[in-house]
């Protein structure tokens, strides 16, 4: 069977969700292609499981991973299987699996699984505390579980097509395209301090290109996406919100 796993992740929630799949797919002699969105566009037409996930800001997936679904997923004729899954603190709003299943529904997939992780916060400024440790090792142990469940459920073929609805899913769209706009805004509280050493890391990771490195700097503009991939990433924890720095979420600390 070829599996083509699509994800967009920011702090690496997801990506860490996707790697694992694609990990115990390919011990069990699946054919896996996993594409991360802010660097591939292509999809292999011919896969027969396409899995497809994302975080969750706001509610739903980002507004980015919604339009990359909707412009690079094909539509077919021959009832090619899919799975949604999504990474959030907790599962009161995670409504993107929803979303995506939607999207892919009417394309002509069959939607057999909606799976919501719930991993840790990277996402604690402000009011938001981050997870302790003993949370954070519970959480990947519950998630490690069940990827686990999922994969032998896939290879035993248990899975079935489950019904989707549609009802409610623009509200949810709504969000995410709210959100999007919030973030551009959001996004300018972002600076750097003099422990920057002008590496460029920040810019060239930065799914929206949003980050410029000229003569006076780190500049940021007006598209930022609030995935914060920057903060978390830098080298040197020189970029800050709201002009405070914050510990950085490294989910490889804790594995």
């Amino acid at each position: 069977m070829k599996v083509s796993i699509v994800y967009f992740s920011g702090s690496g929630n997801t990506e860490y969700i996707a790697k694992k799949l694609k990990d115990k797919l390919e011990k069990i002699n699946f054919n896996v292609l996993s594409l991360d969105i802010n660097s591939e566009t292509n999809l292999k037409e011919d896969t027969d499981l396409l899995i497809i996930g994302g975080p969750i800001y706001a509610g739903n997936v980002p507004e980015k991973l919604i339009r990359w679904v909707m412009k690079n997923v094909p539509e077919t004729k021959k009832n090619t299987k899919a799975i949604v899954y999504s990474t959030s603190a907790g599962l009161m709003n995670a409504n993107g699996v929803h979303s995506l299943g939607a999207k892919l529904s009417k394309k002509g997939y069959d939607i057999l699984s909606k799976e919501t992780y719930v991993m840790p916060k990277s996402f604690y400024f402000g009011k938001y505390n981050e997870n302790t440790e003993e949370e954070i090792k519970t959480m990947v142990k519950n998630v490690e579980n069940q990827i686990e469940e999922l994969v032998i459920d896939i290879n035993n073929n248990a899975l079935k097509e489950i019904e989707v609805k549609t009802r409610g899913i623009l509200g949810k769209d709504l969000l995410a395209e709210t959100f999007s706009i919030m973030a551009k805004f959001m996004g300018k509280n972002f600076s750097v301090d003099d422990d920057c050493i002008r590496c460029g890391l920040c810019v060239r990771q930065c799914p929206q290109n949003n980050i410029v490195l000229n003569e006076n700097g780190i500049i940021f503009k007006r598209n930022c996406m609030m995935c914060t991939k920057c903060i978390h990433n830098c080298p040197k924890n020189a970029i800050l919100y709201k002009k405070e720095k914050y510990k950085q979420y490294r989910l490889n600390n804790y594995l």
